[in-house]
């Protein structure tokens, strides 16, 4: 995932230029400045920037400036200078700052295109990844399917801490996920704004600090909680038809953290409960309450393999008061208790299995 910044203070050349970055670049998360200081500000409060288009005749601070203040944060990001001046000394003082490309308007798509992927250095390999990934994640939200979500959140999550690779590859598989939701958000509006600003957050303390054992928890509950406003979104502008057994799906993952009781749901469904109790199992296959504990145990195995809690807290954490009860639900979906589990699935049990 790419993290570019326009800074243009004319409508039609910065949207000509997002138009074209999107069109070349699938996985690119763009933000724009139309000053100095709005690209100041950007520049503060972005983690990184990979690639940042800089008019030099914005209004002040100018472009020499803005990029003199981003060299001073970051010696790595990628800065193409866009301008309709050709005079020889200014371009001289641009490649003094590590400018890497000086492009003169109007720019041909071309000759952007080119220079982006020679500049970014990525493959169409990669892009085509990522495109594959936005329209899953776009299409999930769209058709509100919650539970969907939820199990892809965590495969994209436990992939990231199972995989035998370096840190920076694990941030990065996870902050990828994180900004094409991001760019969900972001083309949706204000509405979900605040759940967009607590994303990147989320994504900044990912960048900063990795994933480790000691962080899955706090990753996993942000990511749940942000889910909740992301699909409250999705549940009202949803424009087709979710019968009553959808519905209750999509408010048993709504609230799976929290104490779940037939009553509860069933008015969240708009039917009886009695009704609801004997709909479920004939429709699923599988009785409510059962569903319910497959759900939240699928959540436990991830939080006993991949974080430091505790059984008595995870079991908390489920809305479980009675660590006792949790452990006898546990062993009835895995045949096993949570202790043994996690000694089985902890990378440090596989020499003693072999």
């Amino acid at each position: 995932m790419f993290n570019i910044v326009i800074v243009e203070d004319e409508p039609i050349e910065s949207e000509s230029l997002r138009r074209i970055i999107s069109q070349c670049v699938e996985n690119a998360v763009i933000h724009e400045a139309s000053t100095g200081k709005k690209a100041i500000q950007l520049i503060d409060q972005l983690s990184h920037i990979d690639m940042i288009f800089v008019d030099i005749n914005i209004p002040l601070p100018n472009g020499n400036q803005v990029i003199e203040y981003l060299r001073k944060k970051s010696t790595d990001t990628k800065v193409i200078v866009t301008t309709a001046n050709d005079d020889f000394d200014i371009v001289r003082s641009m490649y003094n700052l590590k400018v890497d490309d000086y492009l003169l308007k109007p720019v041909k798509k071309s000759i952007l295109t080119e220079t982006i992927k020679k500049t970014l250095a990525f493959n169409e390999r990669d892009n085509e990844k990522s495109r594959a990934l936005k329209q899953k994640v776009f299409a999930m939200i769209d058709a509100c399917d919650y539970a969907a979500w939820h199990s892809f959140v965590f495969d994209i999550l436990n992939a990231a801490y199972s995989a035998d690779i370096i840190d920076d590859d694990k941030r990065k598989d996870v902050t990828d996920f994180l900004d094409i939701v991001s760019q969900y958000m972001t083309a949706k509006g204000e509405k979900l704004a605040p759940a967009n600003r607590k994303l990147a957050a989320l994504i900044k303390d990912v960048n900063q600090y990795g994933v480790m054992e000691s962080r899955y928890f706090r990753i996993m509950i942000n990511l749940l909680a942000i889910s909740e406003e992301l699909f409250d979104y999705a549940f009202k502008s949803y424009s087709g038809t979710l019968d009553f057994i959808e519905r209750a799906k999509f408010h048993i993952e709504k609230n799976i953290l929290r104490n779940l009781t037939l009553d509860d749901i069933a008015a969240k469904a708009f039917v009886s409960s009695c009704y609801l109790s004997r709909a479920f199992k004939k429709i699923t296959g599988i009785g409510f309450s059962n569903y319910i504990a497959t759900r939240k145990i699928t959540i436990a195995k991830s939080l006993l393999q991949f974080s430091d809690l505790k059984v008595n807290t995870i079991a908390l954490e489920l809305a479980y008061q009675d660590s006792n009860y949790f452990c006898r639900i546990f062993k009835k979906e895995t045949g096993m208790a949570p202790s043994d589990y996690r000694k089985i699935v902890t990378p440090g049990s596989y020499a003693a299995m072999a």
